[in-house]
């Protein structure tokens, strides 16, 4: 009997000695995966503000030194003021035209596209980029059609209103 035991007991430490091996060697897996994984996070963290960059430089129309950019597409936010003048004139001109189809509206697209105009002149003084260019273009056309928008609304307005006073 006392074999029995001597031979279970030395069984169990033999078993006990592979768990403490297999609990080691899986501590030092997790380890080194959780520095892989902490090295790998930072890596897309750097590349996702350095992309964030680029987009935002994109986005303002600015160039980038090379040292600066992931692809060498090289563009900062730097220079603002005629790119600012010609979208904000591009978006005017938009805004311009979409009002001049909602009758009495038109009088805010008069008032976008006369600011609009104004400013895609300017921004086409200081650079000659295409979307300047639109911006103006743009901002022309809303004018006019805010004009014809609401000349038309007047009189359809009148024309209604001598409907309504033969009909009484």
């Amino acid at each position: 009997m006392a074999d029995y035991k001597d031979e279970f007991k030395g069984k169990a430490d033999e078993l006990k000695e592979k768990a403490s091996e297999y609990v080691d060697d899986v501590k030092e897996t997790v380890g080194e995966i959780a520095g892989d994984t902490k090295g790998a996070i930072e890596d897309v963290k750097e590349e996702a503000q350095e992309v964030f960059q680029e987009a935002k430089a994109v986005v303002t129309g600015q160039k980038l030194d090379s040292a600066n950019t992931v692809g060498g597409a090289g563009y900062r936010a730097d220079n603002s003021t005629s790119n600012g003048a010609a979208v904000a004139s591009l978006v005017l001109g938009i805004l311009s035209i979409i009002c001049s189809f909602f009758g009495y509206s038109s009088i805010a697209g008069l008032i976008l596209g006369i600011i609009g105009v104004s400013l895609g002149a300017k921004a086409r003084k200081q650079s000659q980029t295409g979307i300047a260019t639109a911006g103006f273009v743009c901002s022309i056309i809303g004018l006019i059609l805010s004009a014809l928008g609401l000349v038309c609304a007047i009189a359809c307005a009148g024309a209604a209103k001598a409907i309504l006073s033969q009909a009484k």
